[in-house]
C-alpha cells in the first residue's frame, strides 16, 4: 500500500510547540491531532459519530465513525503519520498500515480542503495569526464525497459528543476588526469561559488572507451568531454549505 502525500505551504507560522509552548520544528502529535480535530467536525456534519478523545468509551468492537479512521483503544489508527517540513514547505505522509477505502480518503480530502479554504491548524488558533496552509499539490484530490457511499459508511455506533460540528460553523468573507470585536462581544460565549473551556472563534488579520470562523453549541448560540451577522449585513457561508448540504449563503 503506497503512502498519500499532501503537501502544503505555510502561509503564517504553524504551532505544535513542546513542553515549554516553544516554537519548534513541527510535532505530527500536533498536525495530528488538529486534522482529527477537524475530520470530527466534519463526520459530525454528515451525521456521524465522533466521540470526545480524551474522554470517550471507544474501542475495538465498539467504535465512533472517527475512530474507525483514526484509532482508539484495541482499534488502531489505519494510516502512519508523518511530516517532512523544509521551510515553508511541508509535506504531509499518508502510510496505509491496512485497506483504507474511498469514503475514507474523501473525508480526509474534505477535512485538508476545508482547514485550507476557511480554517486553520495547529495550537493557538483562538489567539490569531497561526495555522494557514495552501495546498500545493495533494495525492487525494481525485477522491470526493459520494453521498451514498457515505450514507453505506457511516455506522453511526460508539461513543458520540455533540461538538464541535461543521453544520454549527459560520466563515465569514473578508472579515475586518470591527465585525470581529462585534460578534465576540454580541456572542460572549464564543470568548470561553474558565482556563479550560476553550474560544470558539479564530481570526487572521495580518499576513496573508483575512480569515473569521465561529462556531455554535446549540440551536440558540447558531440563531444569534446568525442573526448577528444578518443584522450588520456581514457575507458568510454556513458549515452545511461548505459540506455540499445546501446551497451558496451570503
Amino acid at each position: 500500500m503506497h503512502s498519500k502525500i499532501v503537501e502544503i505551504e505555510k502561509v503564517t507560522e504553524i504551532y505544535t510547540g513542546n513542553a515549554k509552548r516553544e516554537y519548534t520544528e513541527l510535532r505530527e502529535t500536533g498536525i495530528l491531532g488538529s486534522m482529527r480535530w477537524w475530520y470530527e467536525a466534519v463526520i459530525r456534519g454528515y451525521g456521524g459519530t465522533a466521540c470526545d478523545p480524551t474522554d470517550t468509551n471507544c474501542d475495538k468492537d465498539s467504535h465512533c465513525d472517527a475512530c474507525e479512521l483514526f484509532g482508539c483503544t484495541g482499534w488502531a489508527r489505519k494510516f502512519r503519520f508523518e511530516i517532512d517540513e523544509s521551510g515553508n514547505t511541508v509535506k504531509l505522509k499518508f502510510k496505509p498500515l491496512r485497506k483504507i477505502n474511498t469514503v475514507e480518503w474523501a473525508l480526509l480530502n474534505k477535512t485538508l480542503n476545508i482547514i485550507a479554504d476557511y480554517g486553520a491548524i495547529g495550537g493557538k488558533i483562538a489567539e490569531g495569526n497561526h495555522g494557514l496552509i495552501e495546498i500545493k499539490s495533494s495525492d487525494l484530490g481525485s477522491y470526493t464525497i459520494d453521498k451514498e457511499d457515505l450514507k453505506a459508511y457511516l455506522k453511526k455506533k460508539g461513543s458520540s459528543a455533540d461538538n464541535p460540528n461543521l453544520s454549527n460553523f459560520f466563515f465569514i468573507n473578508k472579515p475586518d476588526y470591527g465585525n470581529i470585536e462585534g460578534l465576540k462581544d454580541e456572542c460572549s460565549f464564543l470568548k470561553g469561559q474558565g482556563p479550560k473551556v476553550a474560544k470558539r472563534y479564530f481570526y487572521n488579520t495580518k499576513n496573508g488572507p483575512f480569515r473569521y470562523f465561529a462556531y455554535a453549541k446549540n440551536p440558540s448560540e447558531f440563531q444569534r451568531i446568525q442573526w448577528f451577522l444578518d443584522n450588520n449585513s456581514i457575507s458568510f457561508n454556513e458549515g452545511n454549505t461548505i459540506l455540499g448540504l445546501k446551497e451558496d449563503d451570503k
